[in-house]
């Protein structure tokens, strides 16, 4: 299935293919494209009950700093739509050390953040995509529509 673009600056690319948003950061992430984010996402709301997000991040090394701001609005953003969400796959496409920190990072911000919404860090986009597809509830378009592939040529 083919992603409809929403949102593309330097840093970021949001789509989505049905109720799945693809978010793809590939750099700093600004107030400015969470507000994007928040657009899409209900975007899509409007039309599905609800969403699963998959979001790739193409750069590790930007992760490891996020200005605080944006941690907020994240946190917001995440809350305002927890109900909403059947579950959230982060792909950390980037190899080496600093990967696998924004993973290990990742994995305790779930934990501590204590949201509705299963989450889930992953090394590859078939394995995130997996993992969605597989939630009890899923919609039967991400199920049998949506391929790595997809998500792949979308990001490229």
């Amino acid at each position: 299935m083919e992603l409809t673009k929403s949102f593309e600056s330097t840093d970021a690319r949001f789509g989505s293919a049905g109720p799945l948003l693809v978010a793809l950061y590939r750099g700093t992430t600004s107030p400015g494209m969470l507000d994007e984010l928040d657009r899409t996402q209900e975007v899509l709301l409007a039309k599905f009950p609800r969403i699963s997000t998959l979001t790739v991040i193409g750069q590790a090394g930007s992760m490891l700093k996020v200005d605080e701001g944006v941690r907020t609005r994240s946190v917001e953003l995440g809350k305002k739509y927890e109900k909403h969400v059947l579950g959230s796959a982060i792909v950390v496409t980037t190899k080496g050390l600093g990967a696998v920190m924004v993973r290990t990072f990742l994995s305790g911000f779930f934990l501590l953040s204590k949201s509705e919404t299963p989450m889930k860090t992953f090394s590859t986009i078939a394995e995130g995509l997996s993992w969605l597809q597989a939630l009890p509830g899923q919609d039967l378009s991400i199920k049998t529509e949506v391929r790595a592939a997809d998500i792949e040529r979308f990001i490229a």
